[in-house]
């Protein structure tokens, strides 16, 4: 087995975050869990394998993007640089091996592997809840690694018990560089029934990396749009109807998320995205209750290359692609005896299909090329939960997915799979709590990367399902002044569909006879851990962090890799949030520091079959936020992030993968110091 070597450590070997309490999104009976009811705004929550982040960070720290949003987990990591680049990485892993639900809308798909595949505006965010390792069945099928699921707010959450309309509006910008803005209206229509309209821009001209050199992909014009209709009659029903409208443009190279040439070639990318979903839930007693949800989304995303070809490496022509995602899902619940056990069981249905409108008649259509892709799933699930004692319950159950797909060429593929899960919870006392998973997760086959639609050279193989199986130890301690978290995983993924193989390491990606969509041969393992611990006082909190994991295919520690994971050293972060004022609790202070260790191996490039030398220089950015709530109307907020003015890129950006194996490339930095100011106006 190939060992890494870390270098640059920090002092600390774990790290903590403080544990709070558990709001599992909509339906509290989704969880009962014994927690301290203490929240702290300097930083989100984490319980055994769930972490959750609320608004309250996100409006502390002005999160405007990814990075942003996931700064306070050490196992959470966005790479990629540019908000259009951006990728999320959770344990290592690609956000592309999680089941993503915004507002119960499937993110499902894959338009462009160089590009983010979560487009999320935090304005509204109610909350996110990440499940790792295991997601709940009911979240649907190809939940590989886990499961996301993000929440908006309604107006109701928004709205005060004394008024029927309010409005928020919210001024910001940055030195480097950019400004945002953003309103939101909402109101009673009725007594039961509530509107919120919302509308967001950010537009960044560009940001300078630490050195001061403008970073070529960092040009990003966005659009956002929310638009949500509650009904609640009464207790026993709600209904909401969401939907979302991004529009995001951008100047980038064509990779815009890896290493790339000193002077890349520059493209313009328009990325489009409509998405609509109607949720229901009734519970009409305590012992029953039902949820249902149909959603429909679709992306839409051209590339233009920007004046004439300049290199021999700008082979990449125009692209415009789509993809539609349709689906829908039911779950019905039932408790029963005194000690509420339950039973949960349901139906999910989903469709998506992907194309390549931009297809030259000749080259592009050959070997019956059709330039365009669909899959379908077809899954249930049933599960149940114990409660044997007041200290010890028990979950089981499993999933069962048919995947249907038909590929560019009119071949189909049809996979199918079981997901069973076993839980075992104990919790000794009110504080102190152990929990013992295993699961294996299904994925079947679905449409590949729509960006290599165009291209009659890829072969795609007879495929297979793939399969992850994930043991899992977690153990949590929370007594309001101290909060401690360890997880400990092994994860086994085989018959990974490995979409960018090439063993002819000397030839051009596209246009290769030797590119191809296979199941890869052997399993891919991977060996983790995270730590958290925290300290909430009521003037002072102070958080630490530490995670990192080891995935290796035949004993040999891989290279980053599409689609799947990326490769780092330890991740830490530390945090000290501090309200300094007992007369003016309205004034807080976070710090918040990440820490990357640099990592130096021989690694297994599963593109090419080979070994290749692996060099990630240790990084650490410090970042201060101010907060002050002038009056419940108004808040003041001010931020200076890398205040160090680091030069450096993160780990979780490709560092050696398939398109970046020449020399001469240049890191995709992350932006130098910066000074943030938020206004932030109720009515």
């Amino acid at each position: 087995m190939t060992i890494p070597i870390f270098k640059n450590s920090p002092l600390l070997s774990f790290s903590f975050v403080s544990m709070c309490g558990i709001g599992l999104f909509a339906d509290e009976s989704f969880s009962h869990t014994k927690l301290s009811p203490i929240i702290s705004a300097a930083h989100p929550i984490s319980n055994a394998n769930v972490s959750v982040i609320d608004d309250t960070f996100l409006n502390h720290t002005q999160a405007s993007n990814l990075r942003e949003i996931f700064a306070k987990d050490a196992e959470i990591q966005v790479g990629g640089g540019a908000n259009i680049a951006q990728k999320l990485y959770i344990r290592g892993f690609e956000d592309r091996m999680f089941r993503v639900r915004l507002d119960g809308i499937t993110q499902g798909g894959n338009l462009f592997h160089h590009q983010g595949n979560l487009l999320i505006d935090p304005f509204l965010i109610k909350s996110i809840e990440i499940e790792k390792g295991l997601a709940k069945p009911e979240d649907g099928a190809g939940a590989l690694a886990g499961g996301i699921n993000i929440t908006t707010k309604n107006a109701f959450d928004l709205l005060s018990q004394k008024r029927n309309y309010g409005a928020h509006f919210v001024l910001g910008g940055q030195s480097n560089k950019g400004v945002d803005t953003a309103l939101a209206a909402y109101g009673k229509l009725t007594e039961n029934l509530g509107l919120l309209v919302s509308y967001g821009f950010d537009d960044m001209p560009y940001y300078r990396a630490g050195n001061g050199d403008k970073v070529p992909s960092s040009k990003t014009r966005s659009h956002n749009a929310l638009f949500k209709l509650s009904f609640l009659p009464n207790a026993n029903h709600s209904l909401n109807l969401n939907y979302h409208f991004n529009n995001v443009n951008a100047i980038a190279p064509y990779g815009a998320n890896v290493i790339l040439e000193q002077s890349p070639k520059l493209y313009d990318n328009a990325l489009f995205s409509h998405s609509l979903s109607t949720q229901y839930a009734y519970a009409p007693a305590d012992n029953f209750a039902l949820s249902w949800n149909t959603f429909y989304s679709y992306k839409n995303l051209k590339l233009s290359p920007i004046g004439a070809a300049s290199t021999t490496h700008d082979h990449e022509k125009a692209h415009n692609l789509s993809l539609h995602n349709f689906g829908s899902d039911i779950m019905l619940k039932h408790y029963f005896s005194p000690s509420r056990h339950y039973i949960k069981y349901g139906l999910n249905y989903q469709f998506l299909t992907t194309k390549e409108h931009n297809l030259n008649d000749g080259h592009d259509r050959g070997r019956n090329n059709q330039g365009h892709e669909l899959g379908a799933i077809y899954g249930g699930f049933i599960g149940a939960n114990f409660n044997f004692l007041e200290s010890l319950s028990l979950d089981v159950g499993s999933r069962y997915d048919v995947f249907t797909y038909r590929d560019k060429y009119n071949a189909k593929h049809n996979t199918q799979g079981l997901s069973p899960y076993i839980s075992l919870l104990y919790t000794p006392t009110n504080e102190l709590s152990f929990k013992i998973t295993q699961n294996y997760n299904t994925r079947g086959v679905m449409p590949l990367d729509a960006s290599l639609l165009y291209d009659p050279h890829v072969k795609i193989a007879r495929l297979k399902a793939e399969g992850m199986h994930n043991t899992e130890f977690d153990m949590d301690y929370d007594n309001s002044l101290f909060s401690a978290h360890i997880a400990l995983y092994h994860q086994y993924l085989k018959n990974f569909i490995n979409t960018y193989v090439n063993n002819a390491s000397n030839t051009a990606v596209h246009g290769s006879e030797n590119f191809s969509r296979q199941n890869m041969d052997s399993a891919i393992r991977i060996l983790g851990y995270e730590a958290n611990i925290g300290l909430d006082f009521s003037f002072v909190d102070v958080h630490l962090g530490v995670a990192q994991n080891f995935p290796t295919y035949n004993n040999k520690t891989i290279t980053d890799t599409f689609e799947l994971m990326a490769v780092s050293g330890r991740s830490y972060y530390l945090s000290a949030g501090l309200r300094p004022f007992s007369a003016l609790p309205q004034f807080q202070i976070l710090w918040l520091s990440r820490f990357s260790e640099g990592i130096d191996y021989q690694g297994y490039n599963m593109y090419r079959g080979e070994l290749a030398s692996i060099n990630k220089k240790a990084y650490n950015v410090h970042n201060i936020y101010f907060t002050y709530d002038v009056k419940s109307y108004l808040s003041l907020r001010l931020a200076f992030l890398n205040i160090t003015n680091k030069t450096y890129a993160n780990p979780y950006t490709p560092l050696n993968e398939l398109y970046s194996n020449g020399n001469g490339n240049t890191p995709l930095y992350e932006p130098g110091f910066s000074t943030k100011f938020q206004i932030a106006l109720s009515f």
